[in-house]
């Protein structure tokens, strides 16, 4: 039993003595000395950012700088401010498109047939509209509107379009976001 009490005592002795830094060994060019400095504390700097991400992160919750001047967009395309193209609110338009990017991903066909205003191009009604979601809505064409950054919706007095080649288009028709054209 004593060997068991000594064993551990000296078990603890070591594992708190492995805690104590070693201390650093510099040698200097000018003398031949060895020089033993003191432990050095290191320094958290950490600043709570998580490096390429919170870049990216942008405050929805904000007023929309461009809501009332032109946007320019980094493919060098300019966007008229969200007042010339319809929208008065373009806090809110965008947090309709975030939820709209949802509905988009989760394939809610009668959700999306709601925001639509029929007759369009591709559908003269609600009922054509679900008979061809799935060959609307291909994965492709899901992902495009999963990829549109909300913050670089390009509008005109047409509406607001996302895509690079106008596939939505949305329109504020009697107080309500609308969708006026779909281009798959």
């Amino acid at each position: 039993m004593r060997q068991f009490i000594g064993f551990v005592l000296t078990s603890i002795v070591l594992f708190s003595a492995c805690d104590e830094p070693i201390p650093h060994v510099l040698i200097d060019d000018t003398d031949s000395t060895l020089a033993v400095l003191p432990p050095t504390k290191s320094v958290d700097d950490y600043d709570g950012t998580i490096p390429g991400l919170d870049a990216k992160v942008i405050d929805y919750t904000l007023p929309n700088p461009y809501q009332h001047v032109p946007q320019l967009f980094r493919d060098s395309t300019v966007a008229p401010s969200w007042d010339d193209a319809g929208f008065p609110n373009a806090k809110a338009f965008i947090i309709f498109f975030k939820n709209f990017q949802w509905e988009v991903g989760d394939r809610n066909k009668n959700k999306i047939a709601s925001y639509i205003d029929f007759p369009i191009r591709i559908a003269k009604d609600k009922n054509a509209f679900l008979k061809d979601f799935d060959s609307i809505f291909s994965p492709e064409f899901v992902q495009e509107v999963s990829d549109q950054n909300p913050m670089e919706i390009y509008r005109d007095k047409k509406g607001a379009m996302i895509g690079n080649d106008g596939q939505i288009w949305f329109k504020m028709i009697k107080g309500r976001y609308r969708i006026i054209e779909i281009n798959p």
